[in-house]
């Protein structure tokens, strides 16, 4: 008897040291870790920085009884966060902002940002209706931004600085670098198309930068804004990590544009019936520089090989109450980041550049 109640005694003990370390763990993060969240073909990016602080990147979808704010808060729970410390929406499409009043009844969030207000869109004729329940839950106090906006973050104790950086939005880019500057080469064959007048040209674009590790979230952003951020003079420099742009589709994610940026691995936040284009999917595969193309769903409506190989996908079909995250974890320090799919736990790590 004596030996099963130390045996019991000692499990006990064990509980609660791992469960202090967790706590520690979470206490003295290390690491800046993005989680994709499953939106069903909206968006929704999730990131904490070392110090705890959380930025979210669009929210989803509205309705499906609250479907899309429950995921991102069960996302925050993977996390271990319990509010959110910037939410910013990239522009006023449904499947970007739609989730914001439902997610801000669910969880706290401390400050609201996005490209400025708008008293109509010809792209959606809900849009007076749908705009009051954004404004009702930011209580129209949300931070415009502009390019070379920065939004201040706060930094973790021996770990380098988090800088987040408005390139673009609302159609406009930040100045170029100097004058004189050399010509991109990849903009001597681009071409372009004809201007896109929706909300997606006007989406916020933002550089997340942790030591030597670069983020590109372009939101919706199409095509021809895309070229103008490299041509004639890359503004944005090579980066680690790209947040294919516009779910994957072919009006956006300019050749020339991918090109310049010279992704190392690529993450889709597609839905099963959204995005993830032929295309987009084929221009990625194409450049030198590409590691792996990771993707939140497999496109249902194209083929196998045109999607990312099936151990780099998180959702594989149409409906999935799972709805399966995407993380990336970046050490700084050891110059890598990892990319873990929570559906079968493959990863890969990779080197900054």
């Amino acid at each position: 008897m004596k030996i099963l109640l130390l045996l019991c005694l000692s499990v006990v003990l064990i509980g609660v040291a791992s469960l202090s370390f967790a706590k520690q763990s979470r206490s003295e993060r290390r690491t800046l870790d993005i989680y994709y969240v499953d939106v069903e073909g909206g968006a929704a990016t999730l990131i904490v920085t070392p110090a705890g602080e959380s930025i979210l990147v669009d929210a989803g979808w509205p309705g499906f009884d609250g479907r899309d704010a429950k995921r991102i808060a069960k996302a925050m729970k993977v996390a271990g966060i319990d509010a959110i410390d910037h939410m910013i929406v990239t522009h006023y499409h449904t499947d970007h902002y739609g989730g914001v009043p439902e997610l801000a009844k669910l969880v706290k969030v401390n400050r609201f940002y996005d490209h400025g207000p708008m008293s109509a869109l010809d792209e959606d004729k809900d849009f007076a209706t749908k705009y009051a329940a954004y404004q009702a839950a930011t209580r129209g106090k949300s931070i415009t931004l502009k390019p070379g906006s920065t939004i201040k973050l706060k930094r973790a104790s021996g770990t380098p600085p988090v800088e987040l950086r408005c390139l673009a939005a609302r159609a406009d880019i930040i100045f170029g670098k100097h004058e004189n500057v050399a010509s991109n080469p990849e903009c001597l064959e681009a071409t372009l198309k004809p201007d896109d007048k929706s909300d997606n040209a006007r989406s916020v674009v933002l550089l997340l930068r942790y030591g030597g590790f670069d983020f590109l979230d372009t939101g919706d952003l199409t095509w021809n804004i895309e070229h103008r951020l490299v041509c004639p003079e890359n503004l944005i420099g090579e980066i680690d990590l790209y947040q294919v742009a516009h779910h994957g589709m072919n009006i956006s994610n300019n050749q020339a544009f991918l090109r310049s940026v010279k992704p190392a691995v690529a993450i889709m936040n597609n839905g099963a019936r959204k995005g993830g284009h032929p295309d987009a999917v084929k221009w990625l595969r194409e450049l030198p520089s590409l590691k792996d193309l990771w993707q939140v769903h497999r496109n249902i409506a194209t083929t196998r090989e045109q999607n990312a190989p099936e151990e780099f996908i998180a959702n594989l079909d149409q409906e999935n109450d799972e709805a399966h995250l995407i993380r990336v974890s970046v050490e700084a320090v050891k110059r890598t980041f990892t990319v873990v799919n929570d559906r079968n736990g493959k990863s890969n790590t990779y080197q900054i550049k």
